[in-house]
């Protein structure tokens, strides 16, 4: 399950928001009755962690590969992990952001492999909207520190 959009921004900039948990909460919607807590260094295996009425769980950055790619995993009370990915590439017309995840299914559950499309991807979709809209709103800065 994917999806993708793409993005009036520098790549670097978008993967900047993806792998810094901490601003996932400004372009995307989330429960508002959950209490999130972040671990880990903020860049370089970051961890969230949220616990509410439905439960706890926790997402952590796996691996990077700078303004090219972020993994994920996606931990959720008694279910296996899921994994996410986040893959960016440079077009002419921005950045073509691509938004996916993966996962094993006990052999039992596989019947929800046909509604887990219908079920995450508008949540994925309304995550890459408000991506877009916060990358585009910020100000176009150099992928170079300058001191």
């Amino acid at each position: 399950m994917q999806r993708s959009i793409i993005i009036d921004a520098p790549a670097y900039v978008v993967y900047g928001e993806v792998t810094d948990l901490q601003t996932w909460a400004t372009w995307w919607e989330k429960d508002t009755t959950i209490t999130t807590e972040y671990s880990g260094a903020r860049y370089g295996g970051p961890k969230m962690s949220w616990t509410g009425v439905d439960g706890f769980g926790s997402l952590e950055i796996t691996s990077v590969s700078f303004a090219d790619s972020v993994n994920t995993e996606l931990n959720f009370e008694g279910m296996p992990p899921t994994y996410g990915f986040w893959n960016f590439k440079e077009t002419g017309e921005g950045a073509q952001v691509i938004w996916g995840m993966k996962g094993e299914m006990p052999f039992f559950m596989h019947f929800m492999t046909m509604f887990f499309d219908a079920m995450v991807g508008p949540d994925f979709e309304a995550g890459l909207k408000g991506l877009k809209e916060k990358s585009e709103s910020m100000p176009s800065r150099s992928s170079k520190s300058v001191i």
